[in-house]
């Protein structure tokens, strides 16, 4: 399991829209990382709070402690390994938000999802860092 506090990665979605946002994590985590069973969240960081969630080919339980403000999310593998993933703001500027995703990419994760778009938010520095940690769709 990740250190209380420590990330195994970070994760920039597009909206407070949690229900909506974990099918996209879900499609870009690599296979090599594990199979996600369970995800814990941080209310203040979505507007919505689903006991589960639609994700590709299932459906995830999803759960929160109630004052939880950590950022972040946790991700309990199906083998039991916990990981905790920095969850940056939807509305963080593109250029702060690159900086964070290869901040997350330097403590050499599993996985640094970014955003699922090759848009102009996403940068090439950004798309490399999640490269060299297992892999970009």
């Amino acid at each position: 399991m990740s250190e209380p506090g420590m990330a195994s990665g970070a994760w920039w979605p597009h909206s407070r829209n949690l229900s909506e946002e974990l099918g996209g994590l879900f499609a870009l985590w690599p296979s090599s990382s594990g199979r996600i069973a369970r995800v814990l969240y941080s209310p203040p960081d979505w507007d919505d709070r689903p006991r589960s969630v639609a994700v590709p080919g299932r459906r995830v339980k999803t759960g929160s402690f109630p004052r939880d403000d950590t950022r972040q999310l946790v991700l309990t593998m199906l083998d039991g390994r916990r990981l905790a993933i920095d969850v940056i703001a939807p509305e963080t500027p593109a250029d702060e938000a690159a900086a964070l995703l290869l901040d997350a990419g330097g403590r050499r994760s599993p996985a640094v999802p970014v955003r699922a778009t090759t848009d102009a938010c996403e940068t090439n520095e950004a798309r490399s860092a999640w490269d060299d940690d297992g892999g970009h769709p």
